[in-house]
């Protein structure tokens, strides 16, 4: 009797140690830990921005972004790997923070002026995109056109920028694009911008401006953060989140 009690006593008490495992923590914490994401990444509508090469948008400003020192020799510890052919211009080698990364660069004085980007940022400047060539003759100032790949989204977004000599020290830079589309609120169009104000590559710590009186103008109460709302034909509209990219607002109505 013993003997064929001990095979069937095995099974049942696995299962009471499974059983009391399990129990152990605070469910609910893990229960917020696991679903908190999804949910907060699925409320409100996600309208997707179409980009323009454009500045200034509505009449916002921006703050200078520090671009580029210039410097005649690669740096040993800036990273660099692998460099394009030699053209037989003039070079220098920087290293420029976008969207919180840093990113290698090599500009040319040639004819146009070149910018090489290292936009996957792994040191080797020949596996990138073309070298953005500047819309002027002049190395700076000038306007510059890269593509900034943001890995949190997996996407690849444009970004037109105006370098410059500054007085507060080196080649410095103002945004000269932004991110546009549309919002309707009972059967109407009202404009939606994102604007990189702060010159750092990141939109997702910049306001969202939706003209809602249509005067083409930020108003102080058109722009929002995440979690700040205005109220648009008489429905109250709150902004969720921006990426980082600038290519997706999310709103709830």
């Amino acid at each position: 009797m013993t003997n064929r009690s001990v095979p069937l006593l095995m099974p049942l008490m696995l299962i009471l140690l499974l059983a009391l495992s399990c129990s152990k923590g605070d469910p609910g914490k893990g229960a917020t830990a696991v679903t908190a994401p999804a949910a907060l990444a699925k409320e409100g509508t996600a309208i997707e921005l179409e980009p323009s090469p454009e500045g200034f948008p509505l009449g916002l400003g921006t703050s200078e972004g520090f671009a580029l020192h210039l410097f005649d020799t690669p740096g040993a510890n800036q990273g660099f790997k692998k460099f394009p052919p030699e053209s037989g211009s003039k070079r220098h080698y920087d290293e420029f923070t976008l969207a919180g990364k840093v990113h290698l660069v090599i500009t040319e004085e040639s004819n146009p002026p070149r910018l090489y980007f290292d936009e996957n940022r792994n040191g080797n400047l020949t596996d990138d995109r073309q070298a953005s060539s500047g819309e002027g003759p002049l190395l700076v100032p000038n306007h510059y056109s890269i593509q900034v790949l943001y890995d949190d989204e997996k996407v690849v977004a444009p970004y037109r920028l105006w370098l410059f000599g500054s007085n507060m020290g080196g080649v410095r830079f103002y945004p000269k694009c932004h991110w546009h589309g549309t919002l309707t609120v009972n059967g109407k169009p009202y404009r939606i911008v994102a604007f990189d104000g702060n010159s750092d590559g990141d939109y997702s710590n910049d306001p969202v401006i939706i003209d809602a009186n249509s005067n083409d103008k930020a108003e102080e109460e058109e722009k929002l953060t995440p979690g700040r709302s205005i109220t648009i034909d008489g429905r109250q509209v709150t902004l969720v989140s921006i990426s980082r990219s600038g290519l997706t607002v999310r709103l709830k109505l």
